[in-house]
């Protein structure tokens, strides 16, 4: 599976390095009126996306150091590399 848009995180150090202000709580609740179903996934998906954009970047030295708002989104939380298709250095 391809994340073609690029991959979602919140509280990442790109986004701290870029001084976007964003939170689990927000994009929790953003996810929440996009309509998901279990709210139980939502927490955890949503709790542990910062770290695991950082982790990706780190351990696989990935750059995904542009930051986008796309829809459904209050802040710029969808990290891509600078690859043609924005998903393809996930």
């Amino acid at each position: 599976t391809k994340a073609t848009s690029g991959i979602n995180g919140a509280e990442t150090k790109a986004q701290k390095a870029k001084g976007i202000d964003d939170t689990i709580e927000l994009f929790t609740s953003d996810t929440l009126k996009g309509g998901a179903k279990k709210p139980e996934v939502v927490k955890v998906l949503c709790g542990n996306s910062g770290i695991d954009v950082d982790w990706l970047v780190e351990k696989f030295q990935l750059d995904l150091s542009l930051v986008a708002r796309l829809g459904g989104h209050s802040a710029p939380r969808t990290h891509r590399g600078a690859e043609r298709f924005p998903g393809m250095t996930i």
